[in-house]
């Protein structure tokens, strides 16, 4: 069965506590943050990360579903290190290890950029960790080109990661 992609439910806090968690636990390196650090939030977090993210233009998370279960998920944030800059950042990318391969994450990004686009960013961002190349090819798939610009991976200094752009208009 395909998958849907649909933006993440005001009542959906618990499942995304789950599915990031799952994330976390099986791409320790492909995220900024960690399990440890992240199992410790409560409950009160995630169910305002999914209000939050659920309508506007201030973030937006997106879910793919394939028989009532989700199997990807993609968030977007304004970049808080330029303020008022209009461009989006990119973060949270997950597509479960049975759904890769399969344009589910594509679909993600492209509902991501077109939310993005709706929202009047004239670009998007992210961060990808050096050697995650499932993830390097999927961005350049969707167009995100590397800036040049590198930093260590918080959790982890001795990897570095990579910022890509993607131009929206």
């Amino acid at each position: 069965m395909r998958a849907l992609i649909r933006r993440i439910r005001a009542d959906e806090g618990r499942q995304l506590r789950a599915y990031r968690l799952r994330a976390l636990a099986e791409a320790p390196m492909a995220f900024g943050s960690s399990l440890a650090h992240e199992q410790g939030f409560p409950d009160g977090i995630w169910n305002e990360r999914a209000v939050g993210a659920a309508t506007g233009c201030d973030r937006a998370t997106f879910i793919a579903e394939r028989d009532g279960q989700w199997v990807g998920m993609v968030t977007g944030l304004p970049r808080d290190d330029e303020p008022e800059d209009a461009s989006k950042l990119l973060v949270s990318m997950f597509v479960d290890m049975t759904a890769r391969r399969s344009g589910i994450g594509v679909k993600l990004v492209d509902s991501l950029s077109a939310w993005a686009a709706a929202c009047g960013a004239d670009r998007m961002m992210l961060w990808v960790t050096d050697g995650n190349d499932p993830a390097l090819a999927l961005y350049r798939r969707c167009g995100f080109r590397p800036t040049g610009v590198r930093k260590p991976l918080s959790h982890t200094p001795t990897l570095a990661e990579c910022e890509m752009i993607l131009r929206l208009k």
